[in-house]
């Protein structure tokens, strides 16, 4: 038998680049206003996450799943780490070199990410057992049900394939306040910027809004909707962030947390106050002109 393994549902890799200069996060439970302080190798885990008991049942390694997760991201954190050093230099507006081979890689990690996490399966658990009026899942079932979506390659693919034909564009980050990500970090937005999405993600003009760095946050801009950007494709924006427009993206990642949000910095104000707004339209922005 196994032993029992911590599976990360985010990269260690990821979540160290959101680090204090002591290499901890700085953590807060949106739903029990607690903030503190960890080593990033003990959040956004669960033990034997992506262990299947039926491949071990029949010989087989049941930790498959978590080792292929493990090559995907190695290779990613090269691709990003390579992207977080460049776009920290350059000027506004330049263009990076990004080749096809790690667009395709880069953009099967961030849809794989998105469908791998607590929430991901939270969601498709509830719509299995809503589908079948089952009143409670077992571990082992709702394990295996997490795992049948993420080796659904029609799914991974549309995703994949969505994200890698966008437009993507890097912002910088130069204020005082950072980019800060979550448990759940790949957030999708609406084309007039008016809500965030955990469901519906492949619809017309949705892009995603993926934080790098406290610096440095992605986006993938569905080309179609967004064709008249497609010039900007691969470079860094010339739009250079206020405090104001950093919280906007950070608002996102407190709307996708399954629980714990992250930051380099123990200042949560704006994540409490926005989560406080979920449901209303406080922060309601207004709509982009045309």
């Amino acid at each position: 038998m196994s032993k029992p393994k911590l599976h990360h549902y985010v990269p260690q890799f990821y979540l160290r680049r959101f680090t204090d200069n002591n290499g901890l996060l700085w953590v807060w439970n949106k739903f029990g206003d607690v903030t503190f302080e960890t080593n990033p190798a003990r959040v956004a885990a669960e033990t034997n996450f992506y262990k299947l008991q039926e491949l071990e049942d029949s010989g087989h390694d049941p930790n498959t799943m978590e080792k292929q997760l493990s090559d995907l991201e190695a290779d990613v954190s090269l691709i990003t780490g390579q992207w977080l050093e460049w776009l920290s230099t350059q000027a506004l507006g330049t263009q990076i070199q990004i080749p096809a081979s790690n667009r395709e890689i880069v953009a099967l990690y961030i849809a794989v990410q998105y469908l791998r996490t607590a929430d991901a399966r939270d969601i498709v658990c509830a719509l299995s057992a809503s589908e079948t009026n089952e009143v409670r899942l077992s571990a082992a079932e709702r394990t295996h049900l997490h795992a049948s979506l993420m080796w659904d390659l029609d799914t991974v693919h549309a995703i994949r394939d969505r994200i890698k034909n966008s437009v993507w564009i890097f912002g910088r980050n130069e204020t005082k306040t950072p980019f800060i990500t979550s448990d759940n970090p790949v957030a999708f937005r609406t084309a007039d910027i008016r809500q965030w999405l955990r469901l519906g993600v492949l619809s017309s003009g949705v892009y995603v809004v993926y934080p790098l760095s406290p610096t440095i946050v992605m986006y993938c801009y569905e080309r179609s909707h967004w064709e008249r950007i497609a010039k900007f494709d691969s470079s860094l924006s010339p739009v250079r962030f206020v405090r104001e427009m950093v919280e906007s993206e950070n608002s996102g990642q407190v709307f996708m947390a399954t629980r714990f949000v992250f930051s380099p910095i123990n200042d949560f104000q704006h994540a409490r106050d926005f989560a406080g707004s979920i449901g209303t339209d406080r922060y309601r922005p207004n709509p982009r002109s045309n």
